[in-house]
């Protein structure tokens, strides 16, 4: 079956026998599927105040809610989510054969559904993580001859053998330093070094060789880019070819992030038309396809994003690191692509696990990538671990905000972008926390409120955030969180 637009992607999925469910940290992140799989439940662990309104869209079963207590276990993942015998019991009375449809697989989840009988729509645990490596990675930079930002991995003890001046003479004054061992994205383990003081500090930090409960054996040090602007682009790697969407910019290090250690965190995406000239779009293009070719010959299959940064002043294009997994994109990519009619990438993600045929023509769904898209979305974070749940969070749902007035006004139930009327419209959706008056379940800062759905642009041609939205993000922020403002 030729897969053209979602009535074919319907269809398809109408024929595969058995049941489809997808599996998050919190429902929304699953969403996009409900679309086109007909009785598509989501299997989520947090209780998030959406979740009413998403289960209008599709049924949910959320952990904490079962439980009727908040986890608050390190570690947390599909797996954790999957083996608990009350998820177990949840998802085992679907019809078999099912398809279970997670972020990213674990070498304990590949097996416990061996042994339950279920199917993954992931790549095997072994293959996403040498493929997301950051030895990988520098591979297939020298292979591909694809340019590459001056630097290298080195073992963590030469934090103590090199000091600043040392590394500032091969790199120059301003560089990054990340630790490969920290698995978790969003820029986690990154740290700018712009000067002595800096790099002391982070010796002080990794004295231990330990940072976010990993044991640090590596580091990744290579030349700060000061101009350089965050991008990347997501690829679905198919039988029949892959499939790349258009450049999008991400947003990192916005201001609220301030006390946050770690740079480089990522915040959220921006879409639009003109954002980048012809020549950097086409660079980004050509090499995020070979490097799908590149993944596709190692046995890789479906969705991974590749980041890359785009030199200001040069307009160079540098790949900096692969995400072989979901991306923080989704949903945000499908809801937008199927509002302009566009078939979402996620359903070849899909198809590509199953046994049934399909064809694509991969040119044709090249050319619909790559028409721009319109919108951005913007991650509201804990922050500070002294924060404490406002017991009048506000509600998910259409918000307005009216210039020259304080506050927003909440509108009414939406949760897509299609929901927006105009510019000063946005969606809270992905949250908040439904814990009842307990204390947040993490100290980490970068743990997730919410997020924040716009129709347009957030920032200007130069990058720079429009200052509502830095006031919604705040005030989001803030009526979640109270305690919690830096």
């Amino acid at each position: 079956m030729l897969l053209r637009d979602i009535e074919d992607a319907k269809r398809f999925f109408a024929t595969v026998k058995g049941s489809f469910a997808g599996v998050g940290m919190t429902a929304f992140s699953r969403l996009s599927p409900s679309h086109f799989i007909p009785s598509y439940p989501i299997v989520c662990l947090r209780k998030t105040r959406d979740i009413p309104m998403l289960r209008k869209k599709a049924p949910v079963f959320c952990l904490e809610e079962a439980l009727g207590e908040t986890i608050r276990d390190r570690g947390l993942n599909a797996y954790r989510l999957l083996s608990h015998p009350t998820t177990k019991a949840s998802v085992n009375r679907l019809p078999l054969p099912l398809h279970l449809y997670p972020y990213q697989s674990y070498p304990e989840l590949d097996a416990l559904a061996a042994r339950e009988g279920w199917r993954l729509l992931a790549n095997p645990a072994s293959l996403r993580m040498r493929t997301g490596s950051r030895s990988f990675f520098e591979k297939m930079v020298r292979d591909l001859r694809l340019p590459k930002i001056p630097g290298s991995i080195y073992p963590i003890d030469m934090l103590e053998v090199r000091d600043y001046r040392d590394w500032s003479d091969i790199l120059g004054p301003r560089f990054v330093v990340q630790l490969p061992e920290v698995v978790q994205g969003g820029g986690r383990g990154t740290f700018f070094i712009d000067g002595g003081h800096e790099y002391d500090q982070l010796r002080k930090r990794l004295n231990q060789r330990l940072w976010r409960g990993a044991r640090l054996k590596t580091m990744s040090v290579h030349q700060r880019i000061a101009d350089g602007v965050s991008a990347s682009v997501t690829l679905c790697v198919t039988r029949h070819g892959v499939l790349c969407s258009g450049l999008q910019h991400q947003l990192t290090d916005l201001a609220h992030l301030t006390a946050v250690t770690e740079k480089g965190v990522f915040c959220g995406h921006v879409w639009d038309e003109g954002l980048w000239p012809l020549h950097v779009e086409k660079s980004a293009g050509r090499q995020a396809s070979a490097m799908g070719e590149y993944l596709k010959a190692c046995g890789y299959r479906g969705i991974a994003g590749v980041d890359f940064l785009i030199a200001g002043e040069s307009g160079g294009v540098f790949p900096v690191e692969i995400n072989s997994r979901l991306t923080g994109a989704f949903p945000m990519h499908s809801m937008l692509c199927r509002d302009r009619g566009i078939l979402p990438m996620e359903v070849f993600h899909l198809a590509e696990f199953l046994d049934a045929p399909y064809e694509v023509d991969v040119e044709a769904m090249n050319a619909q990538y790559a028409k721009p898209l319109r919108g951005s979305h913007c991650l509201v974070f804990l922050l500070s671990p002294a924060g404490r749940p406002a017991a009048d969070a506000p509600e998910p749902g259409l918000y307005a905000y009216e210039p020259g007035e304080k506050g927003f006004r909440r509108e009414n139930h939406a949760l897509e972008y299609g929901d927006i009327r105009n510019e000063w419209e946005f969606v809270l959706i992905d949250g908040p926390p439904d814990i009842q008056g307990e204390a947040f379940p993490t100290d980490d800062p970068l743990y997730r409120l919410c997020r924040l759905l716009f129709s347009s642009p957030v920032t200007d041609k130069a990058g720079r955030i429009d200052p509502w939205v830095q006031e919604a993000i705040a005030w989001a922020h803030g009526a979640i969180a109270r305690e919690a403002r830096p």
